[in-house]
């Protein structure tokens, strides 16, 4: 018995010495690597003025320089800007010249007046045209007056809106020295004629010219026998 214990102790100690040893070699595989070491920062470029043209420093960095510049086109930098120019006083610019105020006639040469043509196509005659046949045919043409007219008509069916019959009122006087807006009359026709008076529904602006109208539609152009039996619309305007 005493055999046996001893045994197993020594069995205990050799499984414990080498479970050691495969610990120490298994840290050694597996141990933590150690961080890299840091790069070195690059130089900060220090930030100045390059002076274009001028005898100091390298020409080849400065246009280098000047061609990645990144500052905005729009800013002022040493090849399009200068200081303004310093401002004269303009109270005092003219002081050394005195003022004259009188000039003799003799001395200008005013131009001597010149008569316009008597008609208009004569002043083709003074500067004429490169193209000599541009001007046949030219001639003042008489512009004839038109004559002058009271009023126009234009009557037209209420439900279809079909024009009827439009013409001048040359007879027509409104009062004179207004301005009016075209007005408009809703008529009922029979047989007969107008049934009831003309229904003013636009306005002429004018009253006495909306009072003319509705009395001369009725009682001096006959507008009633006019048209068949029905209903319109009449519009007056100048």
């Amino acid at each position: 018995m005493k055999a046996d214990a001893q045994d197993a102790k020594r069995r205990w100690l050799w499984a414990g010495g080498g479970g050691a040893l495969l610990t120490l070699i298994l840290s050694t595989l597996f141990r933590a690597p150690s961080p890299a070491p840091a790069a070195p920062r690059p130089a900060r470029p220090t930030v100045g003025w390059v002076h274009f043209g001028g005898g100091s420093g390298d020409s080849l960095l400065n246009e280098q320089t000047a061609l990645h510049d990144p500052t905005p086109l729009f800013l002022p930098t040493a090849r399009n800007a200068r200081p303004p120019d310093p401002q004269r006083n303009p109270g005092v610019v003219f002081a050394s010249y005195p003022p004259n105020l009188l000039f003799p006639v003799e001395g200008l040469a005013l131009p001597l007046p010149h008569a316009g043509p008597d008609q208009p196509a004569e002043a083709l005659a003074a500067d004429p045209p490169g193209n000599r046949l541009m001007g046949i045919g030219r001639s003042d043409v008489p512009v004839p007056t038109l004559p002058a007219r009271g009023a126009y008509i234009e009557v037209t069916a209420a439900g279809t809106g079909e024009a009827v019959f439009s013409a001048e009122l040359p007879g027509a006087k409104p009062p004179e020295g207004t301005l009016w807006q075209p007005l408009e009359f809703v008529a009922a026709v029979d047989p007969t004629g107008l049934v009831g008076p003309l229904v003013l529904t636009v306005r002429s602006d004018v009253d006495a010219v909306d009072a003319y109208f509705e009395r001369y539609l009725t009682r001096t152009f006959w507008i009633g026998k006019r048209l068949p039996p029905g209903f319109y619309r009449v519009r007056v305007g100048p």
